[in-house]
């Protein structure tokens, strides 16, 4: 009794300490690109947008934006009603990670403070916090999933809203699920006894939902995320998805492949090693919840789509197996059958036993540690320009002006006018200066590229554009004269010709353009970017009190 008091007050003292870390970090983080065109899209765009049109160029379901979009039109405050469902998404995660899994009390309390679950999952503001909570749920309700499988089925469905790669690892613990029901029957579908089943009822809905998800999100082929991967491409894909991801996911802070073939060789023997013991430690029953829902995101991640960000989902889809992996009684049989086979004495066993242990807890501790590091960063440095940004445009009264933003371009000097036009993609503004980053701090959208100015489109549609719309962008932009500021670099004789030149507008402030740059124990410093610059119009100093930078 004395034992489990003394294990209660120790897990309450953690989830305390993390629950008040997580709110802390959380305030010094400035909002990036991503959760800034997260919280526009609920606070501008129409619903009928962003239920039917919006999703095919996001590359999500709308559910996230739905969430985002009451406090954003309530107008609560931007960057505390963003990360507080981050922070609720992950602390209820972290909740039921230290009470309520099976795993030993190490496990459970360091855990929490995995890498992709508190930083990158609770302090950046995404819908992937929800999908760790997701999985958790699986992970409690597994065992009840033939006598309660409403419970089960729900975080699926969950998964499915969040993200198309939910939907892909949902889809695949969903067949397993049926071939466990299908069994159950042995295989006769024609019976009413089989269709009135609760188990059917629930995957048969799921399905239907996951089907018109899927339509939702389907990518316009006029979208910036649509590509299809082949070729060898395809095949480097597929052997980092099988065989480092996890390790890139828990072990190691940078995997490429530059070159030295030792070191690529290392990784690529760890992830073989980690399956090697995944594969001993788990059962024949809940082999198949690791191997099909793992496969379809390996191929998925191979040939549509997958960012460094997306490794967090594969964290909290292995502690979803894991979990039900560690309450199977039979868990470790062929280890222990090893073990009899070659006829270790009992000191011997437990010799290895705590070797295994010490082993195991090496993904949880890097990942802790650089939980650590990335706070540190956090705290000291800037993450994006955002909100300095903000803060100085609002000093000077600089939203009542008509800006202009820098949009990204290639350009090649042997370029037919129509094949500039082509290629130009006036609409595409470049993400390290996109005035979206701010746009939520401001009541207006003072941008001229920017969807024409409009303030129920002060928001990115990462579509491709045509060489009539580009055409259609310079003439608007020409018709509304020149502008007062200009946001990054932009060559203005490409626009109004020599109605207005590049010499006329002074450098007045330096933006620090920074997305994503703290990752594990790295952190990108501002001087790895090209600096970008607000521009005032000379003529309008005075006016706005500023003078040229000088630095």
């Amino acid at each position: 009794m004395l034992k489990d008091k003394s294990k209660w007050k120790i897990e309450w003292i953690v989830f305390a300490f993390f629950a008040i870390s997580l709110a802390i970090i959380s305030f010094f983080h400035e909002p990036w690109y991503d959760e800034a065109e997260a919280w526009q899209i609920a606070r501008c765009a129409r619903l009928k947008d962003i239920l039917f049109v919006l999703p095919h160029y996001e590359g999500h379901p709308a559910l996230w934006h739905l969430m985002l979009l009451i406090p954003a039109r309530l107008g609560f405050p931007y960057e505390f009603s963003l990360g507080f469902f981050s922070y609720i998404a992950i602390s209820l995660s972290g909740w039921i990670i230290v009470f309520k899994s099976p795993f030993p009390l190490a496990v459970r309390c360091l855990l929490p403070f995995h890498y992709f679950l508190f930083y990158q999952y609770g302090v950046v503001s995404r819908p992937y916090g929800f999908m760790t909570l997701s999985f958790l749920l699986l992970g409690m309700f597994f065992k009840e999933r033939m006598d309660k499988p409403g419970r089960f089925m729900i975080p699926l469905a969950f998964l499915c809203m969040l993200s198309g790669l939910g939907i892909v690892l949902a889809g695949g613990v969903a067949i397993i699920w049926l071939r466990e029901v299908l069994k159950k029957y042995q295989g006769k579908l024609w019976g009413a006894e089989f269709w009135k089943d609760r188990c059917v009822k629930a995957l048969l809905l799921l399905l239907v939902i996951a089907i018109l998800l899927i339509l939702q999100i389907f990518p316009d082929k006029r979208a910036y995320a649509y590509s299809v991967k082949g070729g060898k491409q395809l095949w480097s894909n597929l052997i980092y998805a099988i065989f480092l991801m996890i390790p890139d996911a828990t072990l190691f802070a940078k995997i490429s492949s530059d070159g030295n073939n030792l070191i690529h060789t290392i990784y690529m023997l760890t992830g073989a090693v980690i399956w090697l013991v995944f594969i001993f430690f788990s059962t024949r029953r809940n082999r198949l919840y690791l191997m099909v829902p793992y496969g379809f995101i390996a191929f998925f991640s191979s040939v549509v789509y997958f960012g460094s960000h997306h490794l967090g989902i594969i964290v909290a889809f292995l502690v979803f197996w894991l979990w039900i992996a560690f309450e199977d009684p039979e868990r470790g049989i062929l280890f222990k059958t090893i073990f009899i086979n070659v006829k270790l004495e009992k000191k011997d066993v437990m010799t290895l036993r705590k070797f295994g242990v010490l082993v195991a807890m090496i993904p949880l501790c890097i990942p802790a540690l650089w939980t650590l590091v990335a706070s540190y960063y956090e705290i000291k440095e800037d993450y994006f320009f955002s909100r300095n940004t903000a803060k100085f445009i609002k000093e000077h009264g600089l939203e009542e002006a008509k800006f202009l933003a820098e949009w990204g371009e290639v350009i090649d000097p042997d370029w037919t006018e129509e094949e500039y036009f082509q290629n130009v993609n006036a609409n595409g503004l470049y993400v390290g200066v996109d005035p979206v980053a701010f746009m939520p701090y401001f009541s207006h959208n003072f941008c001229m590229n920017l969807n024409g100015g409009r303030d129920e489109k002060a928001y990115s549609i990462h579509q491709i554009a045509t060489a009539e719309e580009n055409r259609e962008a310079f003439r608007r932009l020409k018709e509304m004269g020149p502008p007062d500021v200009l946001l990054g670099e932009i060559n203005l004789k490409e626009i109004y010709g020599d109605e207005a030149k590049n010499s006329d507008y002074i450098p007045v402030y330096r933006i620090k353009p920074r997305f994503v740059t703290i990752w594990k124990i790295f952190l990108n410093y501002t001087d790895s970017f090209k600096a970008r610059y607000i521009y005032v119009r000379s003529d309008l100093l005075d006016q706005y009190g500023l003078e040229k930078l000088n630095e």
